[in-house]
This record gives structure tokens, C-alpha cells and sequence, in this order.
């Protein structure tokens, strides 16, 4: 029988998990990150990189919107210009609410982008340009690993969110670089602790022959 082919992104999933994972045993054991030889984007002297990837990009933030409401010349009887006045103030008030729909906060600026992780920031090529994203103006991680994304907040700037199957391993790499070994046990990262915690056991399991009833 001919084996199925499996679907790329999720084959891209599965090894980016399984490689978040892997980090993730390796950092809680007391060991570093790999670093990259020095590549093409220059970098501050005591900087080093740690991986590159093409990640899922976006940026929370509200907007200015500006809507133009319609005036009708009416002419006709009473009942006419009447009906004309309610239907006309209908689509100002409609306009209205999908112009403050637009301008509230929401994720805009979605994006594929080449991001570069490194000691002192994200470094994302966001349509051209190279935007840094400094570890040090981090005052929040959030995210849910399970779900493939995670979401920066800064003390200055618009949160960011990156996602994607590279998305878990950058998440642990930045974890541990911005809050060291408590990084580990931050909520964001559960679903790769529970996982690491599940095929720890499994391997106990094989190893000792317990077996585990119903």
C-alpha cells in the first residue's frame, strides 16, 4: 500500500515542537544556547545570534479613521423626506461603526518575516526593514505555545506577536534569555513543559516496565 504523504506544515510543526522541547530539556539541565557564526546583519560588538527563521509577524495597536457621513437633497412629500432622513442617518451610523471598527486596537501589520534572534533583541525584516525588538523593554511574555504563537509586551511600543513552527523554540530561547532559569516556568511555556514532563515519563515507563492501569 502507498504510504500517504504528509502534510508539510504538519511535518514543519511536529519538528518545531519537537526542537523546542529538546531546548527546553537542555536549558533546565544548566546548558546554553547554541550560537550562529556571524552572518550578513551586523550586530553590536558584544552581541551574538542564537537562530534565524521566517516566523508569523504582527503588531497590536489602534488607528486613526476618518468616515465621511452622506447628505441627500430630499424633495417629495412628508412621509418621503421622512423615510429618506431615517435611511440616510442608517448608513452614516452604519459608516460610523465600521470606521471605529477599523481604528480599534486589534493585530495589524501581519507578515511573514526573516527573524534573528540574538542576546539583546528580535531582530524582524518587516517589508524591508529591520526592526529591533530589545530584550531589555520587556515587561510581559504571553502566549500559548499549544497554539503555535506567542506575544511580546514592551514597557515603550506596540506588543508583538510571532507564530508559526518555529514559534516554540524562539519562545523558550526568549524566555530564558530576558528572565534566566525562571523563564522555564512562565505560563506561556506549559504546553512544552507538560510535554517534556509527559515524554519523561513515558521513557521511565519503558525503561522499568511500569505499567499504568486503564
Amino acid at each position: 500500500m502507498r504510504r500517504r504523504r504528509e502534510n508539510p506544515d504538519d511535518v514543519a510543526r511536529r519538528e518545531g515542537w519537537a526542537s523546542a522541547c529538546q531546548l527546553y530539556e537542555h536549558l533546565s539541565a544548566g546548558g546554553a544556547l547554541p550560537v550562529l557564526p556571524p552572518g550578513a546583519v551586523r550586530l553590536n560588538p558584544d552581541e551574538v545570534a542564537y537562530a534565524e527563521a521566517v516566523l508569523g509577524y504582527a503588531r497590536f495597536y489602534g488607528t486613526s479613521v476618518s468616515y465621511q457621513g452622506s447628505s441627500t437633497l430630499l424633495l417629495g412629500s412628508a412621509t418621503f423626506v421622512a423615510a429618506g432622513l431615517a435611511a440616510s442617518a442608517m448608513m452614516n451610523s452604519s459608516a460610523r461603526r465600521r470606521a471605529e471598527m477599523s481604528a480599534a486596537a486589534q493585530w495589524r501589520d501581519h507578515a511573514q518575516v526573516r527573524t534573528l534572534l540574538t542576546s539583546q533583541r528580535l531582530l524582524c525584516d518587516h517589508r524591508g526593514q529591520w526592526l529591533s525588538f530589545w530584550h531589555n523593554g520587556i515587561v510581559e511574555f504571553q502566549g500559548d505555545l499549544a497554539q503555535w504563537l506567542f506575544v511580546l509586551r514592551y514597557e515603550v511600543g506596540d506588543p508583538i506577536m510571532l507564530h508559526g513552527p518555529a514559534a516554540p523554540w524562539f519562545a523558550v530561547s526568549t524566555a530564558h534569555l530576558v528572565y534566566g532559569g525562571q523563564g522555564l516556568h512562565l505560563p506561556a511555556l506549559g504546553a512544552i513543559a507538560w510535554s517534556v514532563a509527559e515524554a519523561a515519563t513515558q521513557q521511565r515507563r519503558s525503561i522499568t516496565g511500569e505499567i499504568v492501569d486503564g
